[in-house]
């Protein structure tokens, strides 16, 4: 089945989910997005560091640590997302929402081997990471919109990641499309860093993954708990193949129960 189908595939295999039916518009207008995007880095950065600089933190023994004391730590969020990257050693990542382009940065930083791509469907937030990240090649960060099925064109790479991005989706069907967009364009994993009281992750996946719109011959699903968040469970990863060392997600609920209220 093609990823254009996924329209009329949504009305019939998710028409009666409730959850999808709680907003019937995303949480944002993206042609306005930027102004508000450059207000929440103002603010997060009175408590993270959003940019981290060489010898800011270390990758030892499968941890990632901070190391220098006089910077704000990273987000948790961020931390635990790029400490799992580094813990399965792609060459490649691509970004879906990639936003000012900080996280393919700090993960460049934490490993200068890594070649990184994003795709964003502002242009003005593609702007937005050429002012702050200049040292990122502009070639490969390009506009899309994930809600609509992604060109033959657009790389792919070891890993897709997304940070806060699918769960701001919520007009018609979208976020099957996006979803559908991440899993074509990663080899081996998918790693999800969502809000999942949003949607119905981990049923999506499985159904898309059923009727052939996610191409994997099967899927795995894991979840890496947060030091940081009392060891709950709090990131997705789905993999081509069995991770050994990862708890294996058995349900959405998993996830969805031990988020954060706040």
């Amino acid at each position: 089945m093609r990823i254009n189908s996924l329209i009329s595939l949504g009305r019939r295999l998710f028409g009666q989910n409730p959850r999808s039916r709680e907003k019937e518009r995303d949480d944002f207008d993206w042609t306005s997005y930027t102004s508000v995007y450059r207000a929440q880095i103002s603010d997060t950065e009175k408590m993270f560091t959003l940019r981290i600089e060489a010898g800011d933190y270390e990758y030892r023994d499968g941890v990632l640590c901070k190391v220098r004391d006089k910077i704000l730590p990273l987000h948790p969020n961020a931390r635990l997302l790029y400490e799992t990257i580094l813990q399965l050693q792609p060459r490649t990542v691509v970004e879906l929402g990639c936003g000012s382009g900080d996280h393919c940065r700090n993960l460049k930083v934490l490993n200068p081997n890594l070649q990184v791509y994003g795709y964003d469907r502002s242009e003005d937030q593609l702007v937005l990471l050429r002012q702050r990240n200049p040292e990122l090649s502009a070639s490969d960060f390009k506009q899309m919109d994930l809600t609509l099925p992604s060109p033959e064109s657009c790389v792919k790479c070891d890993i897709a990641f997304t940070q806060a991005v699918i769960m701001h989706i919520h007009t018609g069907k979208g976020h099957l499309v996006a979803l559908a967009n991440a899993f074509r364009l990663a080899t081996k994993q998918v790693i999800l860093m969502e809000n999942w009281k949003s949607h119905d992750f981990m049923d999506d996946i499985q159904a898309l993954h059923k009727v052939k719109v996610i191409g994997w011959p099967s899927l795995y699903f894991h979840y890496r708990p947060s030091p940081e968040r009392s060891n709950r469970p709090h990131l997705m990863v789905v993999s081509s193949i069995s991770i050994r060392d990862y708890p294996t997600l058995s349900d959405d609920s998993i996830l969805s129960d031990n988020y954060p209220q706040t």
